[in-house]
């Protein structure tokens, strides 16, 4: 099982027609192909349309369905770089939210013949280095420091997709569109950049997923974690997040013993800004 998102048209037509999906109906108010058991979905530019998009989708299936569903986001991104090529493909390895500063970690894809990862960060306008371009958000190389890649959605997808499916089965891939030059893409210069990609990624968009780390994590990971956080007074949502953190690692990580920090740190967690630092601090040792 296996679903794609996309956020306009002009992106999707290679794979639809490589999937030959036919368009649900009713498919809700987002428009919705499958094939089968693999699905495209078209949400709509920017990252809140996406979010709702992923979550709507997400509530088509069951639990089991969603566990064993691969979920990616794929879709064209303004370069920083130019070094990086028009038409370039790129694994996105963090994502980060420019109206929160939120940082969002997608898992590595390590058996992909496309090896080429790196950041994207995801803005609410179009974003171009050109002075006053209508439509487009200004920013300087100074404000565009460590970015490499820029778009509208990946922040909301990835957000709204780790809250119901597994943080292993989540992949985003930018395909460069432009180098912030504050021009719109035409819609046949982006199918044909996503038609060179689309026939040597789609086999293994549908390939199975090769694993399932949940029992393991569950029944070897999260015991030791809880008994190490029992005294600690972590929220649901940090130990929601902390959970993901810990598949992440252990993806990468098979074999290796779990991190924990030092016993001493929990002694002096006097407030909650001593307990956040020490949270966020222990996820960082989880995202090496």
């Amino acid at each position: 099982m296996s679903a794609l998102f996309f956020a306009v048209l002009s992106e999707a037509k290679p794979w639809l027609e490589l999937l030959q999906a036919k368009p649900l109906s009713p498919s809700g108010k987002f428009r919705i192909f499958q094939n089968e058991s693999h699905y495209i979905i078209i949400s709509g530019t920017g990252k809140l349309s996406m979010a709702l998009a992923v979550s709507e989708f997400a509530h088509t299936l069951s639990k089991v369905e969603r566990n064993q569903m691969k979920i990616w986001n794929l879709g064209i991104a303004g370069a920083n770089q130019i070094a990086f090529s028009l038409g370039d493909h790129f694994w996105i390895h963090k994502v980060t939210d420019a109206a929160t500063g939120k940082d969002f970690y997608p898992d590595r894809i390590i058996n992909s013949q496309f090896k080429n990862e790196t950041n994207l960060k995801t803005f609410d306008r179009p974003i171009t280095k050109e002075k006053k371009i209508d439509r487009f958000f200004t920013l300087t190389e100074h404000e565009l420091d460590g970015v490499n890649l820029v778009d509208m959605e990946g922040s909301g997808f990835f957000a709204a997709a780790s809250l119901y499916f597994p943080l292993e089965n989540i992949a985003i891939a930018k395909v460069v569109s432009d180098h912030l030059e504050g021009k719109f893409c035409q819609s046949n210069d982006v199918e044909m950049m996503m038609a060179k990609i689309a026939k040597p990624l789609y086999e293994e968009w549908i390939s199975p997923l090769p694993w399932n780390l949940g029992d393991n994590i569950e029944s070897d990971d999260w015991p030791k974690v809880e008994n190490f956080i029992k005294d600690i007074r972590l929220t649901e949502t940090m130990k929601h997040d902390l959970k993901k953190s810990i598949r992440f690692f252990r993806l990468r990580n098979p074999n290796s013993l779990l991190p924990f920090p030092e016993d001493t740190l929990k002694e002096n967690l006097k407030s909650k800004t001593d307990l956040k630092h020490f949270f966020d601090e222990w996820r960082k040792t989880l995202h090496v």
